[in-house]
């Protein structure tokens, strides 16, 4: 009960302008050592160099590892996850790309349900919570999947341009 109270209460968002290659890359140094452990390694490319947006970092901070950490979980043979960042249109738009089981086909219209999971020990709560903090960017999410061939999931955000600090 704790848990769906924290998740539907108002966020308050602490908004400022973010580099997102250098916050992809720290999410890729948090889950880097486990990954490590798992035999998969996780790749960060940006084109340019730095993207940036207007957002809250700390709840995309937990957006984008929740999904990371998703994708990692998939892989248990090991493998490559790519996290791929670029400009397009006026959007920074961020691919995080699995090599794992992929998501069956009766399952994808559910995932970002609020406590749906295909994990026996998952809570269900992480894409919902990626899924909410993605909306409250004025973001999208979605996702493409083949069964054992891997997942991409693409957020989309408003981007910021060149280099807001110049």
């Amino acid at each position: 009960m704790k848990t769906f109270l924290d998740f539907t209460r108002p966020i308050e968002l602490n908004m400022r302008d973010l580099e997102m290659a250098g916050l992809a890359r720290e999410v890729a140094a948090l889950v880097g050592p486990s990954a490590g452990q798992q035999g998969v390694r996780i790749e960060v490319e940006s084109h340019p160099d730095e993207i940036f947006v207007h957002a809250d970092p700390d709840l995309l901070k937990q957006a984008i590892l929740n999904v990371v950490v998703n994708g990692v979980e998939s892989m248990k043979a090991g493998g490559r996850l790519g996290i791929q960042l670029r400009q397009e249109g006026g959007e920074c738009c961020l691919d995080i790309s699995d090599e794992g089981v992929g998501i069956p086909p009766e399952h994808r219209d559910k995932i970002f349900n609020l406590y749906y999971s295909t994990k026996g020990k998952g809570s269900g709560i992480g894409l919902a919570m990626t899924y909410r903090v993605v909306q409250l960017h004025n973001g999208t999410i979605d996702f493409s999947s083949q069964a054992g061939q891997g997942t991409t999931f693409r957020l989309r955000l408003p981007g910021l341009g060149k280099d807001p600090r110049r």
